[in-house]
């Protein structure tokens, strides 16, 4: 099995339901330094940038704060919508990538397999070399109504001073050649008992809100990868953060809630280690010649940009349930349900 399939189906597991593939990520390897590296880019560009925006939602569904040692706990669903741009990408300008269609599909495309073929000109060190390879398809069929989700889980606990700690926490796991952790912590701060003019107003709520989350996975591919090397690892880590302005309306079957202000993070996903890789001597197709690579692989993305919210919380005794739309690059929708106790 391609081991960085492997590798993705793991994330997929553990907190990103979209970082997996079809079996041939791997073989863009081939693709000589450059074309390598762009093909990965633009292939695994929409998971890179929707794994920031999943993580980084879900984190409230009310400005109101918990009273001193109240307390929450509460699990949703965080779903993108994947907008039609980023479900191909175009290769017509990749250097010594040929290929007779000029689109490819992303991650979030449709599961075709194309034909590639890399032609690598001769120099001091090698004639000149070829390879021919199919890229990997996306997970488009796989995908209901166009979106993917990712669940959460969190608790909040009242503190003085009328504010509020939330805790986002999973066991690391450290075994099977993987590492996993992810944790982040927010905090929510009453703002409406300085704006004396607003508190006439009933049942509203007006605090401050801010997040930082990390997520990191490293995977040993050495000992199943199909090409030959040695410290080959793959690595994948995403940092977000979030500061808005929190208002709600708390009723007394209903809440409404919203917020805005600024929302960002940085992903990033590296190939580290040896490859020796096997080209084709161009005319001579019975004659292969090996190129040793080093970290061929290293992307990174970084998203800040302002993000609104609107939602709707049924209150019924302490069970509350909720849904909300985040209006940004990419769209989320966050449903969830959480058990409230003052």
């Amino acid at each position: 099995m391609n081991v960085l399939f492997r590798f993705f189906k793991i994330i997929f597991l553990f907190c990103s339901p979209f970082l997996f593939s079809q079996n041939g990520l791997e073989n863009l390897l081939l693709g000589s330094k450059e074309g390598s590296q762009n093909l990965f880019e633009r292939y695994l560009k929409p998971a890179l940038k929707g794994s920031i925006y999943l993580m980084n939602s879900g984190w409230y569904s009310t400005a109101k704060v918990h009273r001193k040692l109240g307390f929450d706990l509460t699990i949703s669903l965080n779903s993108i919508i994947v907008p039609q741009g980023e479900k191909s990408f175009d290769i017509s300008n990749f250097n010594l990538i040929e290929s007779e269609v000029k689109r490819l599909p992303s991650i979030f495309g449709d599961s075709k397999n194309e034909e590639l073929n890399v032609i690598i000109p001769k120099s001091d060190l090698h004639p000149q070399l070829k390879a021919t390879f199919f890229s990997p398809g996306g997970i488009k069929d796989q995908l209901p109504l166009g979106i993917v989700s990712s669940p959460s889980i969190q608790a909040s606990i009242g503190l003085p001073f009328k504010s509020e700690v939330t805790l986002r926490y999973l066991p690391e796991y450290n075994r099977n050649r993987v590492y996993f952790s992810n944790y982040g912590i927010g905090f929510k701060h009453d703002i409406l008992q300085y704006l004396t003019f607003l508190k006439k107003l009933p049942s509203l709520n007006v605090t401050a809100f801010g997040a930082y989350s990390i997520m990191r996975i490293n995977y040993d591919i050495q000992s199943s990868n199909k090409f030959r090397g040695i410290n080959q690892i793959a690595e994948f880590d995403i940092t977000n953060y979030k500061f808005q302005i929190l208002s709600s309306f708390d009723l007394k079957i209903f809440e409404f809630y919203g917020g805005i202000g600024i929302s960002g993070g940085k992903s990033s996903f590296s190939i580290n280690g040896e490859f020796e890789l096997e080209y084709i001597v161009d005319g001579d197709s019975d004659t292969k010649f090996p190129i040793n690579i080093s970290d061929p692989v290293e992307i990174n993305y970084s998203i800040h940009e302002l993000s609104k919210n609107f939602g709707l919380k049924f209150k019924f005794l302490f069970f509350h349930a909720f849904i909300d739309y985040t209006f940004q690059e990419y769209d989320v929708v966050t449903i969830g349900t959480s058990i409230n106790f003052r």
